[in-house]
């Protein structure tokens, strides 16, 4: 697959041509609707079952004495709902930049995504998890996530799963261009700034528990292959997060990420004596008290 030089940041294309072509293209379509169905059946109809009683799963708080040393920024909702928008405008870059051979890599993208959907359900599943957020109507923004998100799927955070797992994906289908090695940095470094911002962003408007980033980063290394996102690139990523931030004090800062990070190798430590991944998450939850 060959390429002019990348010169365009990908935050500059549209999010709104991939929602209006890639339903109906023929290299995309059905992975797209595939991913639709699946983001409505076991993110949208799984909590809300939940919520008109139609369900009755148990629900189980996460939250962490830690996440009181975050502080409540409502103005990071823009970047927290910006999370579809980002992995669509990374497949528009792929399209622009490789024209068939984009479509064909943003197909793998979608499919992608469709597992992370699946294979955080066999956690939600199990059991439900929510944590305390404040109740805040002051940003437009907070309407949609009051009211349209019951809050019930936490561990682990689809949000940080998506994020985090489109950056390790990216890298991965990469190599099958022939991009170079410059172009290759500049798209990872832009995607990996935006995954960070993104993760950090769940914790700022309260959305998530660090626990629940925690969980969702275990997922990606332990629901798919060897070295598809390894414990190394865990801990480089969790060291990015509040590293240009001044809402968090430096020691808590540190706190966070030790935490994040020993609950990851703890959970995986668990899933080797395990036949299923998302076993080690379904006794954390069994057990967690928060």
């Amino acid at each position: 697959m060959k390429s002019e030089i990348y010169v365009k940041p990908f935050k500059n294309y549209s999010s709104t041509w991939t929602f209006s072509v890639l339903p109906f293209h023929p290299l995309t379509r059905k992975n797209a609707w595939a991913l639709l169905d699946s983001a409505w059946k076991y993110f949208c109809v799984l909590q809300h079952k939940q919520k008109f009683h139609i369900t009755n799963l148990p629900i189980v708080y996460v939250d962490h004495p830690l996440d009181k040393t975050i502080p409540f920024v409502p103005s990071n909702i823009r970047i927290y709902m910006d999370f579809v928008n980002f992995f669509c405008r990374i497949i528009k870059m792929f399209v622009s930049r490789l024209k068939k051979d984009g479509y064909i890599l943003s197909a793998k993208i979608l499919e992608f995504i469709r597992k992370l959907y699946i294979d955080a359900a066999a956690v939600y599943t199990h059991s439900l998890s929510t944590t305390r957020r404040p109740f805040y109507l002051g940003k437009p923004k907070f309407f949609m996530v009051h009211f349209l998100d019951p809050h019930y799927l936490c561990v682990p955070s689809l949000h940080v799963a998506i994020v985090a797992g489109l950056w390790a994906k990216v890298r991965e289908l990469l190599s099958e261009t022939e991009l170079s090695d410059e172009e290759k940095k500049s798209i990872l470094d832009e995607i990996y700034t935006g995954s960070v911002a993104i993760t950090e962003s769940v914790l700022l408007v309260k959305q998530h528990s660090i626990n629940c980033v925690a969980g969702a980063l275990y997922m990606l290394s332990a629901s798919n292959p060897e070295g598809f996102f390894k414990k190394e690139d865990v801990e480089n990523f969790v060291r990015r997060l509040f590293e240009n931030d001044s809402y968090v004090a430096e020691y808590d800062k540190e706190k966070i990420r030790n935490h994040i990070i020993s609950m990851y190798n703890d959970l995986l430590g668990k899933k080797n004596s395990q036949t299923e991944w998302q076993k080690p998450l379904h006794d954390w939850l069994d057990n967690y008290k928060a």
